[in-house]
């Protein structure tokens, strides 16, 4: 299950089918550190971390670094039956001659997909607004992605359900819901 150096496979993130790797890294370095990152292939989340895009152009991966060092920021024993996908989406758009980044998903209340400036969609996710659900946002193999027609990247979020966590105390399930939304302020 591990790679080199006992690296996670799900931690190596191929971008080879993407256009253009560069700006998909550089995109996801924006938000380096604010989610945390998880691994199947372990049962980890990580909290702290470096990426490292590596390979020949066509085969460029980007290579999740986590921080061994920080070890309280490390969570073990994550079961795979406590993650599910999201329909929230974050990327950038261009209004008015500046890139902006929005935050779209289901609303709760009629199902609608709505988008919002990130720090207000931030908000609004945090109060319960989107897919009827308390959603402790996070990133895992695949949540890197690319609009084909426009070459542009986007994240698609997963959630972790921290009631489900059942080889956790309860206070390191409400430390990795608040530790989630707590790596999200500087984005508010």
């Amino acid at each position: 299950m591990s790679g080199r150096a006992n690296q996670p496979r799900d931690l190596v993130w191929s971008l080879e089918n993407f256009q253009s790797p560069d700006n998909a890294m550089k995109f996801f370095d924006a938000f380096k550190n604010s989610f945390m990152i998880y691994s199947l292939a372990v049962e980890k989340l990580y909290c702290e971390y470096g990426t490292h895009l590596t390979g020949p152009v066509g085969r460029r991966r980007m290579v999740v670094l986590p921080d061994f060092s920080k070890y309280e920021s490390i969570f073990s024993h994550v079961t795979d039956s406590a993650v599910s996908e999201t329909s929230i989406h974050i990327y950038p758009m261009l209004q008015n001659g500046k890139t902006r980044l929005i935050l779209s998903g289901k609303s709760s209340s009629d199902g609608k997909l709505e988008k919002l400036p990130l720090k207000q969609g931030l908000r609004a996710l945090n109060m319960g607004y989107f897919d009827n659900k308390v959603i402790v946002p996070i990133l895992m193999l695949g949540d890197l992605r690319e609009f084909p027609e426009k070459q542009l990247p986007y994240l698609k979020l997963h959630t972790i359900d921290c009631s489900k966590l059942d080889r956790l105390s309860q206070f390191e399930q409400q430390d990795i819901a608040k530790g989630a939304w707590a790596k999200l302020n500087q984005f508010n």
